[in-house]
């Protein structure tokens, strides 16, 4: 069993906003757990920012030691897409293989900077 804590990084099923029923598994880090049970993850892509930049693009949060924190290949944090999962969420579909790593400290205080800077602008 997997204990999960701020900066995991693991393949997770995102859904699609606009097309509710289906989804992709792809890269996500744990950003944010309140008390026991809520975890706020945020999901990744290897898709570098358009150029010129479209209006996603703007919240494409580099991850520079991308290598260290267990990605495969150059990613970014999608500053737009925070997930909200319970533990229970977490344990039934996150398995051992699932997880590639751990964060690099520097990159996660980035994501986590940004991402409140987002969510403030967005209130």
């Amino acid at each position: 069993m997997h204990w999960f804590s701020l900066g995991d990084v693991f393949y997770f099923d995102v859904g699609f906003d606009d097309i509710p029923e289906e989804s992709k598994r792809r890269p996500a880090i744990i950003m944010i757990q309140e008390g026991e049970d809520l975890f706020i993850l945020v999901s990744t892509t290897s898709v570098p920012p358009n150029d010129p930049p479209k209006y996603f693009d703007q919240f494409k949060i580099p991850i520079f030691n991308w290598r260290r924190s267990g990605f495969l290949k150059p990613s970014w944090g999608l500053g737009f897409k925070l997930i909200h999962v319970t533990k229970q969420e977490l344990m039934g579909s996150v398995k051992k293989e699932d997880i590639l790593g751990k964060m690099h400290v520097m990159d996660f205080d980035i994501l986590s900077c940004l991402i409140a800077l987002f969510c403030l602008n967005r209130c």
